[in-house]
């Protein structure tokens, strides 16, 4: 009978213990709705990582395929320093023997900064501002007052420097209409001059503003790049900072 109480006993203490690891192994698994939230919120970070690797690439790809395509087209252009001048730029080749003009025109040439530069000349005139449009569209540029620096005066001839939006867009529209008749507004005031932008000087506007456009592209690309990686880095930065708190509370 005592070796028969032994072993009941021996019995209960081990179904007890059995329970006991049940109980604990019960305990592990069972999860709260806020431990399962944060493992999703955790989870939801790891997807976006995801997420922006894969358009890292995607960006990477096209910045790859983009830079093809401007360093072809950069062939076509030359480098010209002029000591009179803060910067150099990029003009389309064959046009280096044809400036200054010595007659009304405009041409288009990128800086080295990467900015498109429209220059204007007006011969017997003055002006400080340029539109152009066909009575759907109608774009002007800046006033740019008269300085002798970006709007300057020599014998009868009158030219003047427009960068930035507004001229872009004037660069986009005669892009645009490059096999059409596009008509330049030479403004002052009320004052105004019209002249039909010969096909040469359309086709080397419409040369420089494809290669702009592309530079324009690229540093879309490059913001795209910067922040994606921004991104993967906050993400990680977020995950790793939660994964070590877990750890502490284990």
């Amino acid at each position: 009978m005592k070796n028969v109480s032994v072993k009941q006993r021996l019995s209960h203490v081990i179904a007890i213990f059995c329970c006991c690891l049940l109980l604990v192994g019960c305990k592990k698994i069972k999860k709260s709705d806020a431990e399962y939230e944060r493992e999703q919120w955790i989870e939801g970070f790891a997807d976006s990582i995801a997420f922006y690797q894969g358009k890292t690439r995607e960006v990477e790809s096209e910045l790859e395929k983009n830079n093809h395509e401007i360093g072809t087209l950069l062939e076509n252009f030359g480098k010209v320093s002029n000591p009179r001048e803060v910067t150099g730029y990029y003009l389309l080749n064959g046009w280096q023997s044809k400036l200054p003009l010595t007659s009304t025109g405009i041409y288009a040439r990128i800086n080295e900064n990467e900015k498109l530069e429209l220059i204007a000349t007006l011969a017997g005139a003055t002006f400080n501002r340029i539109g152009v449009g066909d009575g759907n569209e109608e774009y002007k540029s800046n006033v740019v007052p008269h300085d002798q620096a970006f709007n300057y005066r020599h014998q009868k001839y009158n030219t003047v420097y427009f960068t930035g939006g507004k001229a872009d867009t004037i660069a986009e529209y005669i892009s645009r209409h490059h096999d059409d008749k596009v008509v330049l507004q030479f403004i002052e005031g009320d004052k105004s001059k019209n002249f039909a932008i010969p096909e040469d000087e359309r086709a080397m506007i419409h040369k420089t503003w494809i290669l702009y456009s592309l530079q324009l592209t690229n540093q879309k690309l490059q913001r795209e790049l910067w922040i994606c990686s921004r991104k993967i880095d906050t993400f990680r930065r977020i995950m790793d900072e939660n994964s070590t708190k877990d750890e502490a509370l284990q």
